[in-house]
């Protein structure tokens, strides 16, 4: 048996202690801030309990801001990882992203949209959804060639829906009028969970569970889907009906992630390609850890957003940019390319 091979075990401890950081993430998220509350107050008011709490208005802290706001962070790095796992899979390359591929930015222009006439924000996830899912197709209708999708192709197209789909939002935001909402769009492209409640994450939630749980159900037919079209259809899979289906839970979770946090990119780039890193081809396990990953990079980054700032918070979007920028150059120098 050579080192090569990852046991049972050793992927089991490796996913267990990627949640056990998440976990220590979570919980340093809802004790630092403005008001510190020590980790056992924490582990007390999320077990619902009240009684070894030393200060008053702090269970309102942690119940009412720092909870839902550090879940909802949660959710979202879980959605945009996923997101992009199923992208990359699709595609078959490392570096497809719902950023880089123009999902983001078009569920980005909906949403906007959607802020502008005023929608209430159960509707916003529909709404990105509409607007990822028209942005993927045209991208995709762009990117065919025979024998399947070319990623060059893949990756300019969605650079370029990206750039149409932010010069749109440009355009409502500058003749919005000064209406009140212009203002949430431009908070809301820097990215960032501010203001986030209990409402949002109930919405949202219900995204990030279904994609999951269904990306999970297609986990073995992604395993046949990455060895090429032919073969998968040989071997009896229905590749065009796969292929909507991982489409559609893509685009759906990357729009619900969108419409709670704005444009957060390079999550969906990162986590999935760690994951791989980190496990032998087990499509199950990448997909969970890849989750978790996910999770842990955007909980952090919004802790740092809230907390590093001079007196205001600084944008989700730009701090996960910083780091999935190089990260992006660096999968670039080292992947084989992919003739157009």
């Amino acid at each position: 048996m050579t080192s090569a091979v990852q046991t049972k075990p050793n992927m089991v401890l490796r996913l267990v202690i990627l949640a056990a950081v998440l976990v220590a993430g979570f919980l340093t998220s809802v004790c630092i801030g403005d008001v510190f509350v020590a980790p056992r107050e924490a582990i007390e008011l999320i077990m619902g309990g009240t009684s070894g709490i030393s200060a008053p208005g702090v269970a309102d802290i942690l119940t009412q801001i720092r909870l839902p706001r550090t879940l909802i962070a949660t959710a979202v790095g879980a959605c945009l990882a996923v997101s992009g796992y199923i992208l990359q899979a699709l595609s078959r390359n490392p570096l497809a992203d719902p950023y880089l591929t123009g999902v983001s930015s078009g569920a980005g222009l909906a949403v906007a949209t959607a802020i502008i006439l005023g929608l209430d924000f159960s509707l916003m996830p529909a709404s990105a959804f509409a607007g990822g899912l028209a942005a993927a197709l045209l991208v995709a209708q762009m990117a065919r060639r025979s024998g399947g999708l070319s990623v060059t192709r893949l990756i300019l197209a969605g650079v370029a829906i990206s750039a149409v789909c932010g010069s749109l939002i440009t355009l409502i935001i500058t003749q919005s009028g000064g209406a009140p909402q212009a203002q949430g769009i431009i908070f809301w492209l820097a990215g960032g969970i501010a203001g986030r409640g209990w409402s949002d994450l109930s919405t949202l939630s219900i995204y990030t569970i279904g994609g999951i749980i269904a990306t999970l159900l297609l986990s073995k037919q992604i395993r046949v889907l990455t060895l090429g079209d032919e073969t998968a259809q040989a071997l009896g899979v229905d590749v065009s009906r796969l292929q909507w289906l991982l489409l559609a839970c893509a685009v759906l979770m990357c729009g619900a992630a969108v419409s709670a946090s704005g444009l957060v990119a390079f999550v969906g780039l990162i986590a999935p390609n760690l994951a791989r890193m980190l496990f032998v081809r087990d499509e199950r396990v990448e997909i969970i850890a890849s989750a978790l990953i996910g999770a842990v990079l955007v909980t952090v980054s919004d802790l740092a957003a809230r907390t590093l700032g001079q007196g205001q918070e600084l944008p989700l979007g730009t701090l996960l940019s910083l780091v999935g920028g190089p990260f992006f150059l660096y999968l670039i120098s080292t992947s084989k390319g992919d003739e157009a």
